[in-house]
């Protein structure tokens, strides 16, 4: 399916920010490993979490309309690299990763075997690994993205809120 087809639908679904542009321009991964980096004690700041964007960075400047409007351009090129990535027996998926103090997030090609391989759908996966869990990662999967996690998340957050007034 092509690109631009794939982000319509995600729109569609609500599975991406509003301007999906925060997607493809790696910010909202990113914020997503700075706040696990955070957790780990990191002292680190968004300008420090290395972004290999999605999107071109003429695509920023244009308007949300536009930038859509011109994501045909990008089918081929993704679709290349897509299918270079199947006949390698892999996946293409946007990424963080956290090692050794800092943060990257891009898209690469991954095993189709391994947990990020077999992602489908709006799950996203967080999987650790430590010395502990060298070879195999402890991993935690499940609904990333949509309307109902979205709306869930901010219940949740206002009951705590709420919680800590009392």
């Amino acid at each position: 399916q092509p690109l631009s087809d794939l982000v319509a639908e995600a729109m569609r679904r609500g599975y991406t920010e509003p301007d999906p542009r925060i997607d493809l321009g790696g910010m909202d991964v990113a914020r997503k490993a700075l706040i696990l980096a955070r957790t780990l004690g990191w002292r680190l700041e968004l300008s420090d979490v290395q972004v290999a964007a999605f999107l071109p960075a003429e695509y920023g400047i244009l308007s949300l309309a536009d930038c859509l409007a011109r994501l045909p351009e990008l089918n081929d090129a993704f679709a290349a690299r897509a299918a270079a990535a199947q006949a390698a027996g892999e996946a293409l998926r946007y990424t963080a990763e956290l090692r050794e103090g800092r943060a990257t997030v891009g898209l690469q090609a991954v095993p189709l075997h391994s947990a990020l391989g077999r992602l489908r759908g709006n799950d996203n996966l967080v999987a650790f690994q430590t010395r502990y869990y060298p070879d195999t990662p402890l991993a935690l999967q499940g609904r990333g993205a949509g309307v109902d996690a979205a709306a869930a998340g901010v219940h949740a957050d206002v009951i705590a809120l709420a919680e800590q007034e009392l």
